[in-house]
């Protein structure tokens, strides 16, 4: 069954090229070039030319084709285009013909493939602490900024309201997405991963502090700060100053931001509520909404 779909959607794309005057043979292929290839040539340079015009992309914000390989569908190519510099990246998929004239800004989807369930497969959470019970109908994964202020509103709106209200249905993740532009949230990320190393209470307990006291927080305090929670937790002082001074944990805090990237994610706070994006310091009511919707699904 999937062969024939595959084979009917390729004879609809086959006929679209051919109905717009598609090439015929090498010599007609002008600026596309021979093949849509993988990180050069003139089939990717069009693409990004092209792009950047129809996107209005600033000339000094770069554009980067990746990752071109064979499409599930035959006869064509998909890869990504990586708009702008880290941590501030956009990916935008896109599917092609194999000479590189026509495309499509999306990826192909296999209709017989969960969505949702793709989306959660992308996420790590071995080992990673969480609250509620590990057999909740939903879970919430959140890609947040500790220096953010519509992450503080976020927050509040999560464990006021949301937590408060579904109690054991739903399972919390916390993934780290510190911004640039903002100067102690990566430190702040990694004293809390740190302190996680140590025990998830302390975890926990300074996720909490960092949230409900950014107005006290800046980038020469955040290490004293961060102690003044976990002292009294009992935590061995020396290993948090070894793990925070050598940015042990920094590499963990990269690779979830990497991983939110990679879900389509560009800004905070954002939500991945059973593998359904929900982004911005958005009210209970619409957290609501997917949540009742994924637990009368799981019925």
């Amino acid at each position: 069954m999937r062969g024939r779909q595959h084979a009917i959607l390729a004879a609809l794309l086959a006929a679209v090229v051919a109905a717009c005057g598609g090439p015929g043979g090498e010599g007609d292929q002008g600026a596309a070039g021979k093949a849509a290839g993988g990180s050069g040539g003139a089939p990717t340079e069009a693409l990004v030319k092209y792009y950047r015009k129809k996107a209005n992309v600033p000339p000094a914000q770069p554009v980067e084709v990746t990752g071109v390989k064979d499409a599930p569908v035959g006869g064509l190519k998909e890869g990504t285009l990586q708009i702008g510099s880290p941590p501030q990246v956009r990916n935008v998929p896109f599917t092609m013909s194999s000479d590189g004239r026509f495309v499509i800004f999306a990826a192909a989807e296999d209709v017989t493939i969960d969505p949702s369930k793709a989306v959660m497969a992308k996420i790590d959470v071995k080992n990673q602490p969480f609250r509620g019970p590990a057999d909740a109908k939903v879970t919430i994964v959140e890609y947040s900024d500790f220096q953010c202020p519509f992450c503080a509103r976020g927050y509040t709106t999560l464990e006021q309201q949301v937590l408060k209200e579904y109690g054991d249905k739903v399972k919390f993740y916390f993934k780290q997405f510190p911004l640039g532009f903002h100067p102690w949230a990566e430190p702040a990320a990694i004293a809390v991963e740190c302190a996680g190393r140590q025990n998830a209470d302390a975890y926990w307990k300074l996720y909490d502090w960092y949230f409900q006291n950014q107005a006290q927080v800046n980038p020469q305090n955040v290490k004293e700060k961060a102690w003044g929670v976990l002292e009294p937790l009992g935590l061995d002082k020396a290993k948090f100053d070894a793990c925070y001074d050598n940015k042990e944990t920094q590499a963990e805090v990269k690779a979830e931001m990497a991983e939110g990237q990679s879900l389509g994610i560009t800004g905070t706070p954002s939500f991945v509520i059973n593998g359904r994006l929900l982004v911005g310091a958005q009210p209970f009511e619409q957290f609501k909404a997917v949540i009742d919707d994924e637990l009368a699904s799981a019925k």
